[in-house]
């Protein structure tokens, strides 16, 4: 299985998301106040290069920015099921959990773009 592609200087993969509330912690997974969506894998991408992380599902994309970043943050449930990141960013009420088949890649990547993530040095 293939978890993931370089484009250039991008990264692309693919993973299920969550639309939660922004106060949502691994041990209280709440949908956002407008209502959660959630979606599977593989029905959901990520993108991440320098400029950007765009994340893509059939609930809508969220782009975060240097500008808009609030945090990047690993968010664990359960290990190997869920494992993901939550982006919170300023022009959303809701916060986005992408949920990654290979989490170390994916943090890999997002570090190598200088993209602050919290937790899991």
């Amino acid at each position: 299985m293939h978890d993931g592609k370089t484009d250039g200087d991008s990264f692309t993969t693919r993973g299920g998301v969550a639309f939660v509330d922004r106060a949502a912690t691994p041990q209280r997974l709440e949908p956002a106040p407008a209502g959660g969506w959630y979606v599977t894998w593989p029905f959901a991408r990520l993108r991440v290069d320098a400029h950007g992380v765009e994340i893509a599902s059939m609930f809508g994309d969220v782009t975060v920015t240097r500008d808009n970043l609030v945090s990047i943050s690993r968010f664990r449930r359960v290990p190997v099921l869920s494992d993901g990141f939550k982006f919170v960013v300023a022009d959303r009420d809701d916060a986005v959990v992408f949920w990654a088949l290979n989490p170390s890649t994916v943090l890999r990547r997002l570090r190598e773009h200088h993209w602050p993530v919290r937790g899991d040095a």
